[in-house]
């Protein structure tokens, strides 16, 4: 699993062009690496991304922070090109029903 930090928080690859709009990718090449879909790996997989996202959630509050912390020393990456509203969006993604509370 890869995981691009800057896409992430902001700038998708490709130089400025911005035609993703799914929020995760799995291609029909990795779900056949996995055995197909009714394969125990696949469900493997499905387990170990819930689980992952779960801790996510759990964690939201600390990667946010960190996130913000990063932000405010090193605002002039890339990947912080969205200014304030990078932190908004990432509440949003981590927790989407506390973080639309705050909108």
């Amino acid at each position: 699993m890869h995981i691009d930090f800057g896409f992430l928080l902001s700038n998708a690859p490709g130089k400025g062009i911005k035609f993703e709009q799914a929020p995760f990718k799995l291609t029909g090449e990795m779900v056949e690496v996995l055995g197909g879909i009714n394969s125990k790996k696949f469900n493997l997989y499905r387990e170990l991304m819930r689980l992952g996202f779960m801790a996510i959630q759990e964690h939201a509050d600390k990667i946010v922070k960190l996130v913000e912390m990063m932000f405010m020393g090193l605002n002039d990456l890339p990947c912080f090109q969205l200014g304030e509203d990078l932190i908004a969006n990432l509440k949003h993604r981590v927790l989407p029903n506390i973080a639309s509370d705050d909108r």
